[in-house]
């Protein structure tokens, strides 16, 4: 492996060995077929960056707003769960690195950690909604999914 991690697959190598196993297909896999996590890297494939030849490319400003929010890039980071399976500080560390990074990170209800532990660093009931106004946050993401994990036949695997 080299010393410094220049794409997805070297970061993605790297997951593996440093993770249990049954962590390691969590991340890397999806639920029931997998239809979505392929349909998701095949439209990755599709994307094509544009060459800029014979132009000045010094002072590339990807700066845009996002819910208000200044970014420097037009990248967040979705909600994903069970982030202290791969570390520790679990969300804490993501939304850290997304601060670094000046982005913004869409915190999940699968969650290990607490709205307020997150915030710290920087149903869906009313209830939930009071605690994340109170604690700051700018916008609350409501995604059609729901707070349990879809059959994944690596878990099953993995039991």
């Amino acid at each position: 492996m080299a010393a410094e991690l220049v794409n997805v697959n070297e970061f993605q190598e790297l997951a593996r060995q440093a993770l249990p196993k049954m962590y390691y297909d969590y991340f890397r896999g999806g639920a029931e077929d997998q239809h979505t996590l392929k349909e998701n890297v095949e439209a990755f494939h599709r994307i094509i960056i544009q060459p800029r030849i014979l132009v000045d490319v010094r002072r590339i400003d990807m700066s845009t707003t996002i819910l208000g929010y200044n970014t420097s890039a037009p990248i967040t980071i979705a909600p994903t769960g069970r982030h202290k399976l791969a570390l520790p500080e679990g969300e804490v560390a993501t939304a850290r690195a997304a601060a670094a990074c000046e982005t913004i990170m869409a915190l999940s209800f699968m969650s290990t950690c607490t709205v307020e532990e997150v915030y710290k660093i920087r149903d869906v009931s009313a209830l939930m909604v009071h605690r994340a106004e109170k604690n700051g946050f700018k916008a609350i993401i409501l995604t059609a999914d729901t707070p349990r994990l879809g059959r994944r036949e690596a878990d099953i695997k993995n039991k």
